[in-house]
């Protein structure tokens, strides 16, 4: 157990098999298939490593609206993944052979900045999640989404 933390706030494993979590979560019980998951995370991993990103500003969403999985048991976990998958992009975009003429290897300086950027908004973000309620936070990432989806829609059209 967590120490510090109310039980009803600690995340608690009931199963866990090749085809199906379950966990207890502020008292209700959560669970999702795990080969579902991982298709996803394989398409996000595909799309994030196509635009350079981590995936969680991708995944998140789909786990919290698709798998009815609780925003707060979500948010630690998609930015773990986000994590290893952008030291995987980094490395791979590293190495990665580019054609004459073209380098597309990391750009250290910007890549230095958002990280600054990303570590002390996510620092603020974990710390005010508790204070925000889930249906709150879910709305706002769904104006998120449906903005950038608008401003893709707009892009297409005029470009």
């Amino acid at each position: 157990m967590a120490r510090g933390l109310p039980p009803e706030a600690v995340v608690k494993t009931v199963s866990f098999s090749p085809l199906r979590v379950t966990y207890e979560f502020g008292g209700e019980r959560f669970s999702f298939n795990t080969v579902s998951m991982m298709l996803l995370a394989l398409a996000v991993g595909v799309i994030g490593g196509t635009y350079g990103i981590g995936g969680g500003a991708i995944i998140a969403p789909f786990c919290v609206a698709v798998f009815n999985l609780p925003v707060y048991t979500v948010a630690g976990a998609a930015l773990m993944g986000t994590f290893l998958t952008s030291i995987a992009g980094v490395i791979f975009y590293s190495v990665i052979p580019s054609p004459e003429g073209l380098y597309h290897g990391p750009d250290w300086y910007l890549g230095l900045l958002f990280g600054i950027g990303g570590f002390i908004g996510m620092y603020c973000g974990a710390r005010m999640q508790k204070y925000m309620p889930q249906k709150f936070i879910k709305f706002l990432v769904g104006v998120v989404i449906v903005a950038l989806a608008l401003r893709y829609i707009t892009l297409f059209f005029t470009q």
